[in-house]
């Protein structure tokens, strides 16, 4: 047999093709997880749906639904009679379909309703459904590194996100 007619790639052309995967690779990974405002809008995105999943079953279900929010991610929670305490309060909805959320990022969130600011350091939910469908209006400002999405709330529901400035 003659070596000058063996077959297979060279050393060139496969450091070739693994410059090119690598760069491909590169590229993806940046596009995917690197870009904070893609990945804030996402979550503003995501937030506004469950939203509007929770005061749709607030009305269906025919209960009360608060949302919490902290620098980890968000859950939902609902007020019940504790048998085991005696008391009335909020504990964790217990659902398939609103299940607690992890921010994609550090977020900062602040809350404003038409009464008065929320407190961080209270179980007392930022927003809560009643069971005919209405909420107390207010607007939600996500913040990550001074790029911010609010969500504005109104008596029925999440109707607008938008970016805003600071």
């Amino acid at each position: 047999m003659n070596c000058s007619h063996a077959r297979g790639f060279t050393l060139l052309e496969l450091l070739v093709v693994v410059v090119i995967v690598s760069l491909a690779t590169t590229l993806s990974v940046a596009w995917l997880g690197g870009d904070d405002h893609r990945r804030l809008d996402a979550a503003a995105e995501r937030l506004h749906s469950d939203l509007n999943l929770a005061r749709d079953m607030a009305f269906l279900d025919q209960r009360i639904i608060g949302w919490q929010a902290d620098a980890q991610g968000y859950r939902f929670v609902t007020w019940r009679y504790v048998p085991d305490s005696g008391v009335w309060r909020w504990v964790p909805l217990e659902s398939q379909r609103l299940t607690p959320q992890p921010w994609p990022m550090p977020l900062a969130v602040e809350s404003v309703t038409a009464k008065a600011s929320s407190a961080d350091d209270t179980d007392m939910p930022r927003l809560v459904w009643w069971p005919n469908g209405e909420v107390i209006g207010g607007r939600l400002v996500l913040d990550h590194d001074g790029a911010r999405r609010a969500l504005e709330v109104d008596a029925l529901g999440v109707y607008r996100v938008k970016a805003t400035d600071l």
